[in-house]
């Protein structure tokens, strides 16, 4: 640590003992008899993810909103069969297409982000 006497000569421009140095860093190497490491999913099976898919969206003024009760309905722009977006923790994880089970809405996924298959499946078995 300087002293306060060290850092005014160092601003004065003075001389000082403290210099500058160049760093000299070790060269990096891999780490030899280390392979891929190979194992499998079952200690992720109790991870809890967030899953959503966007069924669409609606256009409407305020005093639409604002009209809005228990059993409205807000048509939505896309129809069974479109394409829609399933989000995984917050980021984009695959496409799907709106489908209808036992009166209940559902996404049949139709792609996997390449990106996202390529990291999940990275180093396992």
């Amino acid at each position: 640590m300087l002293t306060e006497e060290e850092i005014r000569s160092f601003l004065a421009g003075g001389s000082s003992e403290a210099g500058i140095r160049k760093v000299k860093f070790p060269s990096l190497e891999p780490v030899k008899g280390l392979g891929r490491i190979k194992t499998s999913l079952s200690h992720l099976e109790d991870v809890q993810i967030e899953l959503s898919a966007e069924l669409g969206q609606a256009n409407l003024k305020v005093s639409e909103v604002l009209g809005l009760a228990v059993g409205s309905v807000i048509k939505l722009d896309k129809a069974i069969g479109d394409e829609v977006l399933v989000v995984m923790n917050q980021q984009s994880f695959a496409r799907g297409e709106v489908v209808i089970i036992n009166d209940s809405f559902g996404v049949r996924v139709t792609t996997v982000n390449h990106a996202y298959h390529l990291k999940l499946s990275e180093g396992l078995a």
